[in-house]
């Protein structure tokens, strides 16, 4: 057994109930963590701790675990809408949508990782971005920003907690948006379309860099693309 108690954010579902995973088939001790209006998980394969917490309201108590590792994986991403000639009403949206996706994807991971590192300094700090972090799309510039910032945040952790280790995972798209078969075979052709490896990723690719990191000992700062090649092209 790994002596390593390890908080995963959103490990709910998708990629961060796969890292969950990964870390209970490691040996771990794992944290899941939830948001307070999701519905109960379905069963772990081994028993976890769950904890729960809505990132955009102010940061609860701490789980009693005495925390060693930490995988930033809950995000929010809201489509908004072009700024080019937006109108009063449309400012205060979209300033409302910049401060939730600031909350959510900067300002929670920033105010979690310090109080854990206070209360015990931590091994490793994982945090999970996007490929496009530094790229922006028309309707897309709340969520964008919000990641740029991130990779300054990690950076910033990364030279402020030091020798605490930390860096980032930045994924393509791993898990298609959309549901009905036929749509998303057509979204999976079109992505593998404009990726270097000629495939959609999956979420074992995310957690096998991400558990790479973990284990990294001399690596800091860093921020891995796992895209394909999605982003050379």
């Amino acid at each position: 057994m790994s002596e390593r108690v390890t908080l995963v954010t959103g490990a709910s579902r998708r990629i961060g109930r796969a890292i969950a995973e990964a870390c209970l088939a490691r040996g771990d001790t794992v944290v899941a963590h939830r948001r307070d209006a999701d519905a109960e998980p379905a069963p772990y394969p081994r028993p976890v701790i769950g904890w729960s917490w809505d990132l955009n309201q102010p940061l609860p108590a701490l789980p009693e675990a005495q925390i060693t590792d930490l995988v930033l994986s809950a995000s929010m991403f809201e489509r908004g809408r072009h700024w080019s000639g937006i109108d009063a009403a449309g400012l205060e949206q979209e300033r409302d949508r910049m401060r939730r996706h600031l909350q959510v994807n900067l300002l929670a991971p920033w105010e979690l990782a310090l109080a854990l590192q206070r209360r015990r300094p931590l091994r490793s700090v994982v945090m999970l971005l996007d490929t496009y972090l530094d790229r922006s799309f028309p309707g897309h510039a709340a969520y964008q920003v919000s990641r740029a910032a991130g990779a300054g945040l990690v950076r910033a952790l990364a030279s402020e907690l030091a020798p605490t280790r930390v860096n980032a995972v930045a994924p393509g798209t791993v898990l298609p948006s959309v549901r009905d078969p036929a749509e998303r075979a057509e979204q999976e052709d079109a992505i593998a379309a404009r990726t270097v490896l000629g495939r959609i990723g999956a979420p074992e690719d995310v957690v096998a860099a991400v558990m790479y990191l973990s284990d990294a000992a001399y690596c800091t700062g860093e921020i891995l693309r796992v895209d394909g090649g999605r982003f050379k092209l």
